[in-house]
């Protein structure tokens, strides 16, 4: 990774876009889908809330983006999020510089039916 790779909140993921559960692919493929985010490191624990979109393809082998944009690819896992990697607690962000830090990120999806 080099300073470019702003957006970045973590590497080395066992999950990817495509692996992702059936029911969380159903349900965030919904216009009515309503995603809450939630990063833990080392005790601290941000959340960021996002869309569906029924646009969402799950197709990405090897990433997971959340987007506060409305651009889909294979990667993204939801889109419109009310924060970026730029606006994630500087408590967390350090905890993020730790190349050994654990990092659990927890995808939850809502609908209003």
């Amino acid at each position: 990774m080099t300073r470019r790779g702003d957006c970045i909140i973590g590497v080395k993921a066992n999950k990817a876009a495509v692996d992702l559960s059936e029911d969380y692919r159903i349900l965030a493929r919904r216009a009515d889908a309503d995603i809450t985010v939630t990063i833990e490191a080392d005790g601290i624990v941000e959340t960021v809330r996002a869309k569906g979109d029924p646009g969402l393809t799950f197709t990405d082998p090897e990433d997971i983006v959340v987007r506060k944009s409305s651009y889909i690819c294979g990667r993204t896992v939801a889109v419109k999020a009310d924060k970026a990697a730029g606006d994630l607690s500087r408590e967390l962000i350090k905890k993020l510089k730790n190349p050994d830090q654990e990092v659990t990120v927890t995808l939850t999806v809502e609908t209003r039916e």
